[in-house]
């Protein structure tokens, strides 16, 4: 591929992302996240399955799951307007070594991971009634500014999550999902997820 296709390439793709980040595709993020979530475990599932309802909550029903989806960004992060930014140079390059960015790939330890559900979670326990909480699945994306690796051990204590009142909570992150909670009447499927990190097999 010459400069010219790389840059046409590169503009397709970030106007696609400003595209797909738009408020109004929300719906569609949302049931990304959960069908991410169930291929990383291994389940077995057809698109359909995985349905945004017409009441909110939950987000996203999964057979007998209600998946309400929150996303973890890195602290002021404003993801779409990094987008909007990313295409807007785009645009105004020349040559692709316009694009080239800092990028300084790091890890995070779980127990940071679950540090911040924990405190998210515990703050929109503050936002859903009692009744609600205990027949939802909180799941979060969790998408960390230049992370990408997770330190899997020691795992913490998580303890505190359960006493939030969800009937579960999960976590994404690439191709790795783990549940953090569950209730004794969560879908069977997160329960064998419980306080372990399932690895999608990627080919």
């Amino acid at each position: 591929m010459n400069d010219e296709g790389y840059l046409e390439a590169q503009r397709k793709a970030r106007a696609e992302s400003v595209e797909f980040f738009r408020a109004a595709n929300k719906p569609e993020r949302e049931r990304w996240v959960a069908r991410e979530f169930l291929a990383n475990l291994g389940l077995e599932f057809t698109d359909v399955e995985v349905r945004s309802p017409d009441q909110d909550p939950p987000d996203v029903k999964f057979r007998d799951a209600n998946f309400e989806i929150k996303e973890m960004l890195s602290e002021g992060r404003r993801r779409h307007q990094e987008y909007k930014e990313g295409l807007k140079r785009a645009l105004e390059a020349t040559s692709p070594s316009d694009l080239v960015e800092m990028y300084t790939p790091r890890d995070v330890p779980i127990f940071d991971v679950c540090d911040k559900v924990y405190k998210q979670a515990k703050e929109f326990a503050e936002r859903y009634a009692t009744d609600s909480r205990k027949d939802l699945d909180l799941l979060f994306y969790v998408n960390l500014t230049d992370v990408t690796g997770l330190r899997e051990t020691p795992f913490p204590d998580l303890a505190p999550i359960d006493v939030l009142g969800w009937r579960s909570v999960s976590f994404l992150m690439g191709y790795r999902s783990c549940t953090l909670s569950v209730s004794a009447d969560a879908p069977s499927f997160l329960r064998n997820a419980l306080n372990r990190i399932v690895h999608r097999k990627v080919s």
